[in-house]
């Protein structure tokens, strides 16, 4: 049987994805300094980071209910890199925890709808 957690986590990691590079583009347009000033190729090395931190997770998510993969523990390191991106650009903060939740709850839906498939299985 099919997991849940591929269309729903994956999506928001997906987002997220769009959401690095709008952030890196907004940083580079406010020439954001911080510990001194950070070059457009810092900022898309960073973002590449997280990029494929969220490609692996999307990757890594369990595919069949009740398999093991480390899939939501990747994404949760990707909310926590989405959050310090705030130090970086601030109103980061504000979309990182909006991301956050969203991850919250889909991981926790995908939970619930796998357990309730697998016991009328």
């Amino acid at each position: 049987m099919k997991s849940k957690y591929p269309v729903l986590c994956g999506s928001i990691l997906i987002c997220e994805l769009v959401i690095v590079y709008f952030a890196v583009l907004t940083a580079y347009g406010l020439e954001v300094k911080i510990a001194g000033s950070l070059s457009l190729t810092q900022l898309l090395l960073g973002a590449s980071a997280v990029a494929v931190l969220a490609v692996a997770g999307v990757v890594l998510l369990p595919r069949r209910i009740g398999q093991k993969r480390p899939g939501v523990v990747i994404g949760w390191v990707v909310q926590a890199l989405l959050l310090a991106s705030g130090f970086v650009v601030g109103s980061m903060f504000f979309v990182a925890a909006l991301f956050i939740a969203l991850w919250a709850v889909a991981v926790y839906w995908s939970a619930r709808i796998d357990r309730e498939v697998a016991e009328r299985a």
